[in-house]
């Protein structure tokens, strides 16, 4: 119930307004109400569906449709020999310098006067000139050492450098021959890699590397039991100061008394 100034009762109406109405009000979400038992609507300000947002690009006339739905008969463009040809610019005034005319004033009544001096058409050309071929093949003569096209076994420097020096046999082809060559020469390439199928080369040592293995050679050979070398005239000198070293202190002591004796005498 709303409350009226006359101090009557009446019902609440959705549609009435007290003040102002404007068109924002409607899709203002702070403003509208939704009806009881139902979702409130959203209140999107959205253009009429006729907006198009972004550039409209202007619509082609020959579109999906009609490239790949209509059939369309191709209507062939005229020929050299159906249209008009033009009139030769460059004979007229060789013809007409010839004739003694130099000014441009004298030049469109030559032209009228020859009006049939037209340029030629592509058959016309054709036929008339010797350089080139007409549109009629001509068989060569047949002779004994004529050779038409090329022969099977000739191969260009373009063939080679693409497919080798030699036609690759068919019965490789259909066989799958190529297939076991492309495994072989990988398998090679992979030994020659590891280095397995060559034998190993040593490096040579230079004169410098020979002398240090020589004197390394000489300071780690083990010690003989040789006498050492003595001058003749020392050999029976005895020593002097006596050692011990496993019972040859007896031998110098013994060796010594002799010695001693035939000084004294």
């Amino acid at each position: 119930m709303v409350w009226q100034p006359t101090g009557g009762m009446t019902t609440q109406d959705q549609d009435v307004r007290v003040g102002a109405h404007r068109s924002t009000m409607d899709k203002n979400p702070l403003l509208t109400h939704p009806a009881l038992g139902t979702v409130k609507p959203t209140q999107f300000n959205n253009p009429p569906p006729e907006k198009v947002f972004g550039f409209t690009p202007p619509r082609d006339p020959e579109g999906a449709r009609e490239v790949m739905m209509l059939w369309k008969g191709h209507s062939a463009s005229p020929s050299q020999d159906v249209t008009k040809p033009s009139p030769d610019f460059k004979t007229l005034n060789k013809m007409a310098i010839a004739s003694g005319l130099s000014t441009a004033k004298e030049l469109p009544a030559f032209r009228k006067e020859h009006g049939d001096v037209m340029l030629k058409t592509a058959h016309e050309v054709a036929a008339t000139s010797p350089s080139r071929r007409s549109g009629v093949p001509t068989i060569p003569a047949s002779k004994a050492g004529s050779l038409f096209g090329m022969p099977s076994a000739h191969r260009s420097a373009e063939t080679v450098r693409s497919f080798g020096p030699e036609e690759s046999p068919m019965k490789y082809l259909v066989q799958g021959a190529y297939q076991d060559e492309w495994v072989r020469k990988n398998l090679e390439a992979e030994a020659a890699g590891t280095g397995k199928s060559r034998p190993y080369i040593p490096p040579q040592p230079t004169k410098a590397v020979l002398g240090h293995s020589y004197g390394a050679s000489r300071y780690l050979q083990t010690a003989t039991n040789e006498e050492p070398w003595k001058m003749s005239k020392f050999k029976t000198v005895g020593p002097k100061v006596t050692k011990y070293s496993g019972g040859s202190h007896l031998h110098t002591s013994a060796s010594r008394a002799p010695a001693e004796e035939a000084g004294e005498q």
